[in-house]
């Protein structure tokens, strides 16, 4: 969404003009219509290629102008803003604010087409550079947790743009650590919890700006594996706290809602990128020992776990900590359970032949090398 349709429809002109001239096969000059351009046809040419090429530097500064209009609207209207979504904001109220050259808001639908807009502004590593410099990341962690006001669609996209923001980009992913943005982050994704009885677009893409922040960044691994919270960011993710809380007599501690499973693959993935990364160590590998045991015993087993790409991510991290060998002892203690489910799985497997023989030949692969190296595998000191 990086450019916009023209109306004048200059480049299908230009593309008539080349298939007239120019064959594509030879240089122009020896093309057998050839014919060279007058001063004229040049500076039309100029004129059109500087029309049709977007300078998404000034093109970034115009959305963030839309959204401070539109933000400062609802900074004005007096009645709370629901978290739905609803397209009817940004339609009657005005911007007083003297920042911005736009003195309509546009609507929330319009606001998120600009969001994504953004985001693909952003993926290009010098853009995202420029976007920090004039303040993008606080502005996106204090558009994103204004919970009873922004709407829950754009405080979405712009933990998506921030997700995009960090991404392979190691001085944004400092910036975010030097000012302090990932306990904001956490906070985010848990007041969430607050504000709905249920896993949100905002927990799914908290988790993921989370995780291109960190992932990747040694220093922001090593911080964010030492934040309880994070690792409990992790943990809720994945499912470790949707389940009754058994022995408590405490009616306040209710379990939190079952995730999705585009929810539980980030947080994997998330997971097995912090455990199993250069950096990692064994301190670190055992901070996560209740992940690890989580996963291992909830989403190996088809009976319970139905998600194929859970099922392989999952073998796939307990095969690498067991290759790794710098602290297996949580996979061990799940050594027996998995041991008995991977030998039924695998007689089961074997069976099948076919279109679902073909679908499962990574599972079994990983199954097979899992129960091999459990074989094998001796305990880490503690």
């Amino acid at each position: 969404m990086s450019a916009q349709p023209e109306d004048n429809w200059a480049w299908l002109g230009l593309l008539k003009w080349s298939l007239t001239y120019v064959d594509g096969t030879v240089p122009s000059e020896d093309s057998p219509n050839y014919k060279e351009m007058s001063k004229e046809d040049i500076q039309f040419l100029e004129e059109v290629m500087k029309d049709g090429i977007v300078n998404e530097g000034e093109r970034m500064k115009t959305i963030l102008n839309h959204l401070v209009t539109y933000l400062d609207a609802i900074k004005a209207s007096d009645e709370s803003v629901k978290c739905v979504g609803e397209d009817t904001l940004g339609q009657e109220e005005k911007s007083d604010s003297p920042t911005s050259e736009i003195e309509t808001p546009l609507s929330t639908q319009e606001i998120k087409e600009l969001l994504e807009e953004l985001q693909d502004i952003v993926e290009q590593i010098d853009f995202a550079k420029s976007f920090m410099a004039i303040g993008g990341i606080p502005f996106l962690l204090g558009c994103a947790s204004q919970t009873n006001t922004v709407p829950q669609p754009i405080r979405a996209h712009c933990l998506a743009v921030l997700g995009t923001l960090n991404q392979n980009n190691p001085a944004v992913q400092y910036k975010m650590l030097e000012e302090g943005n990932i306990p904001k982050l956490v906070n985010i994704y848990f007041a969430e919890y607050l504000v709905e009885n249920s896993c949100t677009p905002i927990h799914a893409r908290a988790l993921q700006a989370m995780s291109c922040s960190i992932r990747s960044h040694d220093t922001a691994e090593q911080i964010f594996c030492m934040n309880q919270e994070g690792r409990k960011m992790i943990e809720s993710a994945l499912g470790l706290y949707s389940h009754a809380l058994e022995g408590t007599q405490d009616s306040s501690k209710q379990p939190l809602p079952t995730p999705s499973d585009a929810m539980r693959r980030k947080a994997l993935f998330f997971l097995q990128a912090l455990i199993t990364s250069d950096s990692a160590d064994s301190g670190r590998i055992a901070l996560f020992a209740n992940a690890i045991q989580y996963v291992a015993t909830r989403f190996v087993d088809s009976a319970d776990e139905s998600n194929l790409d859970i099922r392989e991510t999952t073998l796939s991290m307990l095969t690498r900590i067991l290759t790794q060998k710098k602290h297996v002892n949580a996979v061990l203690d799940a050594k027996q359970y998995l041991v008995g489910i991977g030998i039924k799985r695998v007689s089961e497997l074997r069976k099948l032949d076919g279109d679902e023989k073909d679908l499962i030949q990574e599972e079994l692969r990983l199954l097979e090398m899992l129960i091999s190296q459990l074989a094998r595998a001796v305990p880490s000191d503690s």
